[in-house]
């Protein structure tokens, strides 16, 4: 029968393989800051804001 002395030791081994491999996972996942965009930025990004040329009179680019 095992003593408790050795079952410790075997259980302090386990764990301390356990505690190494959490923290490479740790160390290697590292999170992203979400970005933060307003809605004026996203509709920038999605093209809102540009200038907008038409066909005018005589068939002339106008901005309008």
């Amino acid at each position: 029968m095992r003593t408790i002395q050795q079952e410790l030791k075997k259980w302090m081994k386990v764990n301390k393989v356990q505690q190494r491999q959490n923290k490479r996972k740790k160390a290697r996942k590292k999170k992203r800051d979400k970005e933060r965009l307003t809605e004026r930025e996203i509709k920038e990004l999605m093209g809102a804001y540009r200038p907008i040329y038409r066909r005018g009179k005589g068939g002339a680019f106008r901005q309008r």
